[in-house]
């Protein structure tokens, strides 16, 4: 019996495993829609990952992902299994993966390095038979946070000043202008869409990238900002510039391994740009959350995530108005 026919005998018609043909199971972590990802066993004694849709706007996407890119990526993922068939409700739907063990979820220096290489080769892979994936992931575009910060400029202005910054017209105006130049020069690209430390993983001295479910086309600061600055409550770190730069660094030289050149000081110079944004949108969000008293997430870790937070802001802004 192949591993599809079994797969189907794991999982019920309503997309949940039967525990009829399983004999273990174990939560690993659940999604935003309440749903758990959960490893389990079968009879014959091997072990798989059970993941239904965890994120409601994300319907089918991973499935997509899976079935289209994945091949592309070869070791860098998990290997898919089984899924539910096209057009199954999305309450229903559901992925089998290989069971990978532990993962060891590493945010040290080694492992940012390792990641910026393996980012740089999928940023260089053809995107001409992806049209059917988005171009915004499960975050507003870099854009649309501009512009939200802007539109709400009291409040803006209040933030910043919390933290003792005072940013004059002329510096919003040159963020404004590098982000633009940014958008309008660096190329669309396949960006994995949520690449915090959650995500990268090492197995056996194997490099995984796993949840590819906000995959989308954007630039490359849209991965190398959640590689190298987007904080987690769960899954701290502490980011030096020199830190930063080492990172910028081996991307930009492996996508010129791959036959693409960025200029390093432009890149730079967007990045910084493109990093204040979005860390300070971010700020506004972990506010909203430390405020909010049904989020899922403990006041110690989200005080935490603020000044991980803060903490690239300033050196972001130092970096953008010193060059």
């Amino acid at each position: 019996m192949s591993k599809d026919i079994q797969a189907h005998e794991w999982v019920t018609p309503e997309g949940v495993l039967n525990e009829a043909n399983i004999v273990a199971r174990e939560q690993l972590y659940q999604g935003m829609n309440g749903r758990y990802v959960e490893r389990f066993t079968v009879y014959t004694g091997e072990s798989y990952i059970f993941k239904p849709l965890t994120h409601d706007t994300q319907y089918g996407r991973e499935q997509w992902v899976a079935q289209h890119i994945f091949p592309e990526l070869a070791l860098l993922v998990p290997q898919l299994i089984a899924l539910s068939e096209a057009g199954t409700a999305p309450e229903q739907s559901w992925l089998i993966y290989e069971d990978l063990g532990h993962l060891s979820h590493d945010s040290s220096e080694s492992v940012m390095l390792v990641t910026a290489v393996a980012m740089a080769y999928w940023h260089t892979l053809s995107t001409s038979a992806w049209d059917e994936l988005p171009r915004v992931g499960q975050k507003p575009s870099i854009r649309d946070m501009l512009r939200d910060l802007l539109d709400h400029q009291q409040e803006t202005e209040t933030l910043l000043s919390s933290l003792g910054i005072t940013f004059s017209s002329a510096n919003w105006d040159d963020l404004t202008l590098q982000i633009r130049i940014a958008e309008s020069r660096l190329p669309l690209v396949l960006c994995h869409g949520d690449l915090h430390p959650g995500n990268i993983a090492e197995v056996q001295g194997r490099l995984v990238i796993v949840d590819w479910e906000h995959a989308h086309l954007n630039t490359p600061l849209w991965d190398m900002y959640h590689l190298v600055d987007l904080s987690h409550p769960l899954f701290p770190r502490t980011i030096t510039p020199q830190l930063r730069e080492r990172v910028i660094t081996v991307y930009l030289d492996h996508l010129q391994e791959c036959g693409v050149e960025i200029e390093p000081d432009s890149f730079a110079t967007w990045y910084h740009a493109y990093a204040f944004v979005f860390s300070l949108w971010m700020l506004r969000l972990i506010h909203q959350d430390l405020n909010n008293v049904d989020c899922i997430w403990p006041e110690e870790q989200l005080r935490a995530q603020w000044h991980e937070t803060a903490a690239t802001l300033h050196q972001c802004m130092n970096q953008l108005f010193t060059e």
